[in-house]
């Protein structure tokens, strides 16, 4: 997905019109609109702009993609969200139970450690 369909989907979801997002960024609709379309190119600074609008991180806007995962909250006049990358539960689980079983053979050892020390 390219940046100019990231950004109009993000703004959508945010319910923020073309003209408002013309308008934070102080300038006219048709160039905004040339922004979403691809026909443009950003730079960084216009990016910050962006995620700043948009209350959300320069790398999250550049990675956004459909399988981002949004909680919404707030109330009817406060439209944010916040934007939760999808991982994988299988391998985040499986690295959780790798350092769990590594914990407890460390506790293991030292405890074996502090009952050779008492028992001298």
């Amino acid at each position: 997905m390219k940046i100019g369909n990231k950004i109009h989907k993000i703004r959508e979801l945010k319910n923020i019109s073309p003209k408002d997002m013309a308008d934070r960024l102080n300038m006219s609709l048709s160039g905004y609109q040339r922004i979403e379309r691809d026909e443009v190119s950003i730079n960084m600074e216009r990016l910050l702009e962006l995620s700043g609008i948009f209350e959300m991180k320069p790398e999250d806007l550049l990675t956004f993609d459909e399988k981002l995962v949004f909680n919404n909250h707030g109330t009817a006049h406060d439209k944010s969200f916040s934007v939760i990358h999808e991982y994988q539960s299988t391998k985040l689980e499986a690295l959780y139970e790798d350092k769990i079983k590594l914990l407890e053979e460390k506790i293991s050892y030292l405890q074996e450690r502090i009952k050779g020390l008492e028992e001298k």
